[in-house]
């Protein structure tokens, strides 16, 4: 069996959507990621990268509607990539600017296990986020 010659840690996630100012303003203002570089692609749309330590979420904004539109929901909805987590120490503060924000906070909060708190988010396109708090 062939396997990938990783040439980096993480693996970068990409989103598409058509909604680029509440988008943005959540990833950004919300959740405090920071914009590396917007790459332009004429007749596509615009690739904002946005910083998480060594990855990135990458939001490309089109500049037309899509052909189809995702199912957002919970894991149940639909197959697929349904959600996102991200690992963080300091859920409450995050749980607190969501709700400032009127971000649709799912689940504010689950012991999974001791020392380990998840709860669910959605961003302004419907996709899940898995807040996971570890102490």
């Amino acid at each position: 069996m062939v396997k990938i010659n990783f040439t980096s840690d993480t693996i970068d996630i990409g989103m598409v959507t058509v909604n680029d100012q509440e988008m943005l303003h959540f990833y950004q203002n919300v959740l405090g990621f920071e914009k590396e570089i917007e790459i332009p692609f004429p007749g596509i749309g615009v690739v904002n990268k946005l910083n998480y330590g060594a990855g990135f979420i990458k939001i490309l904004v089109l500049e037309k509607k899509p052909l189809n539109i995702n199912p957002t929901g919970d894991f149940l909805t639909s197959n697929g990539i349904r959600y996102l987590t991200i690992n963080l120490s300091n859920l409450d503060e995050i749980l607190d600017t969501c709700k400032t924000h009127n971000i649709n906070i799912i689940n504010p909060g689950t012991i999974i296990r001791p020392g380990v708190t998840v709860a669910l988010i959605a961003d302004p396109d419907g996709n899940i986020i898995e807040l996971m708090n570890t102490k």
